[in-house]
């Protein structure tokens, strides 16, 4: 005799299918709903299956419940289990943005790169987002240029190409014309003016990254193409030029599985646009000035080393970065430091003139005192950053670290 399943949504005596409070912590609507969902789900299931077990000897349950309905109903039971569990760990490891903080120097420079390995530009103020650091209205009122905004890739393998390999690359400059053009310079070139291109009526390519890792870049078309193959490559095509429109997140789970296990903090939201990893990097100045005090006879620029934000201090002693955890800047912003910064053949390169040194340094030096002991093996100076609370910051700023308490 089949069984005559109970009235929907109805619950027998002694269960109840209201979601437990564990579910108001949860951040959102949408997280409240599709977690409660999945509970009252879970709970259907069981008290379907508790209501006709208490009915029903274990034969007649056996015959009314075929295998393929007990294995719908308990695959139902796990996901939703499964969902709740995730929401509730997510929320466990969430780390509490810390109250106590130690002021320990000052914003010395804030440098934004609008081409990927081109030159930089100097700002004293930004606005620090998710994905990088920002020009302000008060520099640009048409449109803002953004870290990293741009890059120059291969036209047949679609691979990202940079000053390591082309150090001609750090003299192209980028600016805005207007709130529809970047306009783009470089010696012995004509002014390219470039309109920002969008997704509906422009080419979107998949930029191979490191460890094979893609990013989306919107293609700016072949006049820009072609004068980025004529100044880099001396040819008439070969480059091509993609824009960020910041509407994609990279997703580094496949691609930089190693450095997520090694760094822990480190995760797809601490992705920047197309920097090589991180949307924000800080380096201190007194690392820089003991680095050329240990090459000796040195000339070595913080500009070398690409970072956003340079901090100064009478009290910071070199390398003291390496242990900084959250970091905040001014009155709002936070970061987090999520990975060491391993330094690269693009340090050789003087960006004022173009120049690889002839002796590999500043790179030499630090591969003697500086190796890193993780997977990249690269040695270290500097800090990659996850912006955790956006806002704007200014030269002279005051620079804090998380202060712990010890019991």
């Amino acid at each position: 005799m089949p069984f005559s399943s109970p009235a929907k949504n109805k619950v027998p005596e002694g269960h109840t299918s209201e979601p437990p409070a564990m579910y108001n912590w949860l951040p959102t609507p949408i997280m409240q709903h599709s977690c409660g969902h999945n509970f009252l789900n879970a709970v259907t299931c069981l008290n379907f299956l508790d209501y006709h077990t208490a009915q029903q000897p274990d034969s007649s349950l056996e015959m009314g419940l075929s295998s393929v309905t007990q294995t719908v109903l308990v695959t139902t039971v796990v996901t939703a289990v499964t969902v709740v569990g995730a929401f509730i760990y997510k929320k466990w490891k969430q780390v509490k943005i810390p109250s106590n903080w130690e002021r320990v120097g000052s914003v010395k420079k804030l440098h934004l790169y609008p081409l990927k390995s081109g030159h930089r530009v100097e700002l004293q103020r930004a606005e620090v987002t998710e994905v990088g650091i920002k020009q302000t209205q008060d520099d640009e009122k048409a449109f803002q240029l953004r870290d990293r905004v741009l890059v120059v890739y291969g036209a047949k393998d679609n691979e990202f190409r940079t000053a390591r390999t082309y150090p001609k690359m750090v003299f192209i400059d980028v600016s805005v014309h207007d709130e529809n053009h970047f306009a783009i310079d470089a010696p012995t070139m004509r002014t390219l003016y470039v309109k920002i291109p969008s997704r509906e009526d422009s080419k979107v390519a998949n930029v191979k990254w490191w460890q094979d890792e893609r990013v989306q870049a919107i293609d700016c078309g072949d006049e820009a193409a072609s004068w980025f193959s004529r100044y880099i490559i001396e040819r008439d095509s070969g480059l091509r030029l993609g824009y960020n429109d910041a509407s994609q997140k990279r997703d580094i789970t496949k691609a930089h599985a190693k450095l997520l296990d090694y760094y822990k903090n480190l995760s797809n939201k601490s992705t920047g646009l197309f920097a090589d990893l991180t949307s924000v990097s800080l380096v201190n100045q007194h690392s820089v000035n003991d680095l050329n005090k240990r090459v000796g006879n040195s000339d070595i620029t913080v500009e070398q080393f690409r970072h956003n934000i340079v901090v100064d201090g009478p009290d910071l002693q070199p390398y003291d970065e390496d242990t900084w955890d959250w970091i905040k800047i001014g009155d709002n912003v936070i970061l987090r430091n999520v990975k060491d910064c391993t330094r690269c053949i693009l340090t050789t390169i003087d960006p004022e003139n173009g120049i690889r040194h002839p002796d590999r340094e500043p790179l030499k030096t630090l591969e003697q005192y500086r190796k890193h002991s993780g997977p990249e093996k690269s040695p270290r100076l500097g800090n990659n950053l996850e912006v955790t609370r956006t806002g704007f910051i200014s030269i002279g700023d005051p620079v804090y670290i998380a202060r712990y308490e010890t019991k």
